[in-house]
C-alpha cells in the first residue's frame, strides 16, 4: 500500500514538474524595443505615404513566430485594418532603415526588402517597418502602443510594447 501511494505522489509530482516547466518556458521572453522614431504631421500631410521603421531584438527563451501586429490608440481602441483616417501596414526587415518617404523608400532598396509580419521568426535583432499613410489631416488620436502578437512552443502569447513618444507629432 505504502509503495502505490510513493508510486502516485512521485507521478503526480512528475506530471506538475512538466506542467510548470512547460508553462514557465512558453512565457519567458519579451520583444525589447531598441529605437523610436516619430514623423511631424505636416510632413506626412505633404508627403502621403512615409515608412517608420523600429528596431527590436527578442529576448528570451525559444524561438517565437509572429503572428500579427496592432496598434493602439491614445484612448485604447485598436486602429483598424480598414480606417478612413489613417492606414498603419507593418512589415519585417532585417536592415535598420530609420525613416523615409515612399519614393526614397522605393528608389533606396528599402521596399523590396521588406517581409510579412506573420510567420516571421526572430533570431537576432529586426527592424519592424511601419507604411504609415495619413488620409486626414484632422487624425488627432496618435498610437500609445502596439501588440505583438506571436506563436511560442505552440501558445499564442501577446506582449503591448508602449510608444510613449507617439508615431506622428504635431511639428
Amino acid at each position: 500500500m505504502k509503495k502505490n501511494l510513493i508510486m502516485w505522489v512521485i507521478i503526480f509530482l512528475f506530471i506538475i514538474s512538466i506542467i510548470w516547466t512547460y508553462h514557465y518556458v512558453s512565457n519567458n521572453g519579451e520583444f525589447e524595443k531598441l529605437t523610436h522614431v516619430t514623423v511631424g504631421k505636416e510632413l506626412l500631410n505633404e508627403r502621403k505615404v512615409v515608412y517608420l521603421c523600429y528596431r527590436f531584438r527578442w529576448e528570451g527563451i525559444g524561438n517565437p513566430s509572429l503572428e500579427k501586429v496592432e496598434f493602439i490608440k491614445k484612448d485604447g481602441t485598436m486602429i483598424a485594418k480598414v480606417d478612413n483616417q489613417i492606414l498603419i501596414k507593418p512589415y519585417i526587415s532585417k536592415i535598420d532603415c530609420g525613416t523615409y518617404h515612399e519614393e526614397d523608400a522605393i528608389k533606396e532598396g528599402i521596399v523590396k526588402t521588406l517581409l510579412p509580419v506573420k510567420g516571421f521568426k526572430p533570431d537576432e535583432e529586426f527592424s519592424l517597418v511601419l507604411r504609415v499613410e495619413l488620409n486626414d489631416y484632422e487624425w488627432n488620436s496618435d498610437i500609445s502602443s502596439i501588440r505583438i502578437t506571436y506563436n511560442k512552443f505552440g501558445q499564442s502569447v501577446f506582449q503591448n510594447i508602449p510608444f510613449d513618444d507617439g508615431l506622428i507629432t504635431e511639428e
